[in-house]
């Protein structure tokens, strides 16, 4: 597989640029790229509320979400096409527990 260029990203970056324009209050994420997948973006936020938040600023509808695990941790994630770029947008939350010691995700 041929590694792409940094102009090969640049769609990629393009993008975050315009979201960061027109959203200025979205949360920052850990955001990776990468030379093999030039227009995909994998977009790590703190908590789901910031999935939520990206999202909207997206235009994902709310049925795309989904729950899953990364790991040992519980996770809200979607998978969305946007500017003819791919996102992949997560967060992982720690599990909540009760007053009998069950976790309630």
């Amino acid at each position: 597989m041929k590694a792409a260029t940094l102009a090969e990203q640049a769609p990629a970056l393009a993008c975050l640029v315009s979201l960061a324009v027109g959203h200025p209050d979205l949360p920052g994420a850990y955001i990776t790229t990468s030379q093999f997948t030039p227009n995909e973006l994998s977009v790590q936020l703190d908590d789901p509320s910031g999935v939520e938040e990206w999202r909207k600023a997206l235009s994902v509808s709310a049925d795309q979400v989904f729950r899953d695990w990364i790991g040992e941790r519980p996770s809200v994630q979607f998978r969305t096409v946007a500017f003819r770029v791919t996102f992949h947008v997560y967060a992982t939350y720690d599990l909540a527990a009760t007053s009998d010691g069950s976790e309630v995700v």
